[in-house]
């Protein structure tokens, strides 16, 4: 197995998005002025495997419109095809695709692997149908793709590990889709067990940061911050019973943390 840690251009955040107040300014400040992080990478992933190539996420694109508390600098020659090339692969080389959430800055590259589907799970592409979703989609200018074919994935494999529902992508059982809510409501990981019997968790924004798993801190977007920490909680009981590489798309160490495989 070969997992690709590739980039799609940075995303700077405020910092009351990284470090969100409590009770109802935890999103209010969102929108009001404050200072911003350094730039952050835009993650995806590809894992190579038994003649496969899954690619998980899909990053970002140069007509990415900012929000009051991200700012894109995503180029063209970093969208995914440049990103897909720099392992000698074109987006018609990738036979699977998994989203681990319905956000611009994970999805909108999909416009590029035309007709080919795009794994999400049932429960976030119901919850992108809402009427508070459809609102903020407008508000903030974060449209769906056009002509992508999301397509719906139940997780209906049972617990794995310490996560309480999950879906194997391949026979052997070493690709495998695991809940982690609380980001958004549908929002999954994909953990991929390696040669070497490490659990590489390509964790999307189940947390910003290790430092923020470590911290047991929610983030200032999901709708139920417990949720979250419960997500949290989760995967560091499943790192303490398995040798766990923690892969958030944003973590600036992500890609040294998968090269070295440094586990929590």
């Amino acid at each position: 197995m070969k997992i690709h840690a590739l980039s799609t251009g940075t995303v700077r955040v405020k910092h009351s998005f990284l470090f969100p107040k409590s009770g109802r300014r935890r999103q209010l400040s969102l929108f009001t002025p404050g200072a911003f992080s350094d730039p952050l990478p835009i993650h995806v992933w590809v894992v190579e495997h038994e003649g496969r190539r899954i690619l998980i996420d899909t990053g970002e694109t140069g007509t990415a419109n900012d929000v009051p508390f991200a700012k894109f600098d995503v180029r063209a020659n970093e969208e995914l095809p440049a990103a897909l090339a720099s392992i000698d692969l074109e987006p018609g080389d990738i036979d699977s695709v998994v989203l681990t959430h319905m956000h611009g800055d994970h999805m909108d590259g999909a416009v590029h692997l035309g007709e080919l589907p795009v794994l999400v799970n049932a429960e976030e592409i119901a919850h992108t149908r809402t009427a508070g979703a459809r609102f903020f989609r407008k508000v903030l200018r974060q449209p769906l793709p056009a002509g992508v074919r999301f397509e719906p994935m139940d997780l209906d494999g049972g617990p794995f590990g310490a996560f309480v529902a999950c879906k194997p992508l391949i026979d052997d059982g070493r690709i495998i889709v695991v809940a982690t809510p609380g980001h958004t409501p549908g929002h999954i990981s994909v953990l991929c067990v390696d040669d070497d019997g490490h659990h590489v968790l390509l964790a999307g924004d189940a947390t910003d940061t290790l430092e923020q798993l470590r911290a047991r801190r929610h983030d200032a977007v999901g709708p139920k911050p417990a949720v979250t920490v419960a997500t949290i909680d989760r995967i560091l009981s499943h790192g303490a019973q398995q040798p766990t590489v923690f892969l958030p798309s944003h973590d600036p160490e992500s890609a040294a943390r998968l090269a070295a495989r440094t586990i929590l």
